[in-house]
């Protein structure tokens, strides 16, 4: 099924829109790698740390990862709506960029926030459309866009702790 006919589906029954995401993310014994598997297919990719953290800079790192899929998302959404405005897109770029105190992190200072405490994506786009169309994309794009939408507090996170024993 493509993009329209999800679309269609889903606005003939929101129903058709629920799903449910599953990720596993391992351990590994090397420095701070995780192997993170998502989906069906399934999408394998390696989490790290820099050597200066404890890593092996192999993989991204996990706050990488969040400044990934902010722009990652930007883009996608970008295209889902640019197919329901009808609005062209040439070229598209999002620079995610991320400040952080890994104090916090370290509990140096409890003071400070142990994450981003500034998110600031850059969106540069290319299109033939006018500015009137764009901005009313773009809107439409950072108000539906679902990893803004979670990283800005709008969901929950609930921990299930599950101990198993050596």
């Amino acid at each position: 099924m493509g993009f329209k006919e999800t679309y269609e589906a889903i606005k003939a029954d929101i129903s058709a829109g629920e799903k449910n995401f599953n990720v596993e993310c391992e351990m590994l014994p090397d420095g701070m790698q995780c192997k993170v598997s998502m989906g069906a297919k399934p999408h394998v990719i390696l989490i790290d740390a820099p050597e200066g953290l404890g890593g092996t800079n192999e993989g991204a790192s996990p706050l990488l990862a969040i400044l990934g899929s902010i722009g990652a998302c930007i883009i996608a959404v970008t295209r889902f709506w640019s197919l329901i405005l009808d609005v062209p897109i040439d070229e598209m770029k999002v620079f995610s960029r991320g400040h952080i105190n890994l104090g916090a992190i370290f509990g140096i200072d409890d003071n400070l926030l142990p994450g981003y405490d500034k998110l600031e994506p850059v969106i540069r786009i290319k299109s033939s459309a006018p500015k009137e169309k764009i901005d009313e994309l773009m809107d439409k794009v950072l108000t539906h866009c679902p990893v803004i939408t979670n990283f800005g507090g709008a969901s929950k996170i609930i921990p299930k702790i599950q101990i198993k024993s050596v």
